[in-house]
Protein backbone atom coordinates (compact mmCIF):
# COMPACT_ATOMS: atom_id res chain seq x y z
CA UNK A 1 0.00 0.00 0.00
CA UNK A 2 1.11 3.50 -0.79
CA UNK A 3 0.58 7.17 0.99
CA UNK A 4 1.11 10.44 -0.08
CA UNK A 5 1.01 13.50 1.65
CA UNK A 6 -1.30 15.70 0.05
CA UNK A 7 -0.55 18.91 2.43
CA UNK A 8 0.63 21.05 -0.61
CA UNK A 9 -1.80 20.00 -3.07
CA UNK A 10 -4.39 21.13 -1.06
CA UNK A 11 -2.92 24.43 -0.41
CA UNK A 12 -2.42 24.68 -4.32
CA UNK A 13 -6.13 24.22 -4.65
CA UNK A 14 -6.35 21.07 -5.65
CA UNK A 15 -8.76 18.13 -4.27
CA UNK A 16 -7.71 15.26 -2.60
CA UNK A 17 -8.34 12.69 -5.63
CA UNK A 18 -6.40 15.06 -7.60
CA UNK A 19 -3.53 15.63 -5.40
CA UNK A 20 -2.60 12.13 -4.48
CA UNK A 21 -2.85 10.98 -8.23
CA UNK A 22 -0.52 13.74 -9.45
CA UNK A 23 2.97 12.68 -10.09
CA UNK A 24 5.26 10.66 -7.12
CA UNK A 25 8.60 9.34 -6.87
CA UNK A 26 8.52 5.77 -6.27
CA UNK A 27 10.19 3.10 -8.29
CA UNK A 28 9.17 1.07 -10.36
CA UNK A 29 9.45 -2.14 -8.33
CA UNK A 30 7.53 -0.15 -5.83
CA UNK A 31 4.40 0.90 -7.43
CA UNK A 32 4.21 -3.25 -8.90
CA UNK A 33 4.17 -4.31 -5.99
CA UNK A 34 2.44 -2.06 -3.58
CA UNK A 35 0.49 -0.38 -5.99
CA UNK A 36 -2.92 -1.46 -5.54
CA UNK A 37 -3.90 0.95 -2.92
CA UNK A 38 -2.86 4.36 -2.01
CA UNK A 39 -4.31 6.53 0.92
CA UNK A 40 -3.29 10.26 0.54
CA UNK A 41 -2.53 12.08 3.96
CA UNK A 42 -1.82 15.26 5.83
CA UNK A 43 -0.41 16.87 9.02
CA UNK A 44 0.27 14.47 11.37
CA UNK A 45 -0.49 11.49 9.07
CA UNK A 46 -4.14 11.86 9.24
CA UNK A 47 -5.99 9.82 6.93
CA UNK A 48 -7.97 12.27 4.33
CA UNK A 49 -8.11 9.94 1.11
CA UNK A 50 -8.53 6.22 -0.15
CA UNK A 51 -7.96 4.67 -3.24
CA UNK A 52 -7.88 2.28 -5.19
CA UNK A 53 -4.99 2.52 -8.19
CA UNK A 54 -6.72 1.39 -11.27
CA UNK A 55 -3.94 2.45 -13.76
CA UNK A 56 -0.35 4.15 -13.24
CA UNK A 57 2.17 5.45 -15.67
CA UNK A 58 5.84 7.26 -15.08
CA UNK A 59 5.94 10.75 -16.12
CA UNK A 60 9.33 10.93 -17.94
CA UNK A 61 8.52 14.37 -18.39
CA UNK A 62 8.21 15.39 -15.06
CA UNK A 63 11.46 13.55 -13.89
CA UNK A 64 9.74 10.11 -13.45
CA UNK A 65 7.40 10.27 -11.19
CA UNK A 66 4.32 8.54 -11.40
CA UNK A 67 0.93 9.53 -12.06
CA UNK A 68 -2.44 7.66 -11.02
CA UNK A 69 -5.68 6.40 -12.14
CA UNK A 70 -7.67 6.17 -8.66
CA UNK A 71 -11.12 5.53 -7.48
CA UNK A 72 -12.13 5.56 -3.96
CA UNK A 73 -11.22 2.28 -2.27
CA UNK A 74 -14.57 1.39 -0.30
CA UNK A 75 -13.16 -0.76 1.97
CA UNK A 76 -10.88 2.05 3.61
CA UNK A 77 -12.88 4.46 4.07
CA UNK A 78 -13.46 3.68 8.12
CA UNK A 79 -9.62 5.64 7.77
CA UNK A 80 -10.79 9.16 7.09
CA UNK A 81 -9.97 11.25 10.08
CA UNK A 82 -7.91 8.72 11.45
CA UNK A 83 -4.24 8.76 12.32
CA UNK A 84 -2.09 6.72 9.80
CA UNK A 85 0.87 4.28 11.47
CA UNK A 86 3.52 5.43 8.86
CA UNK A 87 6.71 4.54 8.81
CA UNK A 88 9.56 7.30 9.98
CA UNK A 89 10.49 9.75 7.93
CA UNK A 90 9.62 12.80 5.78
CA UNK A 91 9.32 11.09 2.80
CA UNK A 92 5.97 12.92 1.20
CA UNK A 93 5.70 9.22 -0.81
CA UNK A 94 5.65 6.53 1.96
CA UNK A 95 5.09 2.44 1.68
CA UNK A 96 3.14 1.07 4.40
CA UNK A 97 4.63 -2.58 4.49
CA UNK A 98 4.96 -5.07 7.20
CA UNK A 99 4.55 -3.61 10.88
CA UNK A 100 2.78 -0.57 9.67
CA UNK A 101 0.39 -1.86 7.07
CA UNK A 102 -0.36 -4.91 9.52
CA UNK A 103 -1.54 -2.17 12.12
CA UNK A 104 -3.06 -0.10 9.42
CA UNK A 105 -5.48 -3.36 8.91
CA UNK A 106 -5.57 -4.81 12.35
CA UNK A 107 -7.07 -0.97 12.83
CA UNK A 108 -10.08 -1.46 10.96
CA UNK A 109 -13.65 -1.82 12.24
CA UNK A 110 -15.09 -5.48 12.85
CA UNK A 111 -17.73 -4.92 10.07
CA UNK A 112 -15.07 -4.29 7.25
CA UNK A 113 -13.17 -7.40 8.17
CA UNK A 114 -16.09 -9.58 8.09
CA UNK A 115 -16.96 -8.03 4.56
CA UNK A 116 -14.13 -8.03 2.53
CA UNK A 117 -15.44 -5.70 0.81
CA UNK A 118 -13.00 -3.62 -2.20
Amino acid sequence: MLAVDVRQSLRDGRTVAEGAGRGWRFAARTVATHGDFLLAFVDGGVCVGAFEIRGSRCDDAADGRYVFDLAPARRFQWALGHRLPLPPGRNPARILTGQHLRAFLDAAPREVHRSGEA
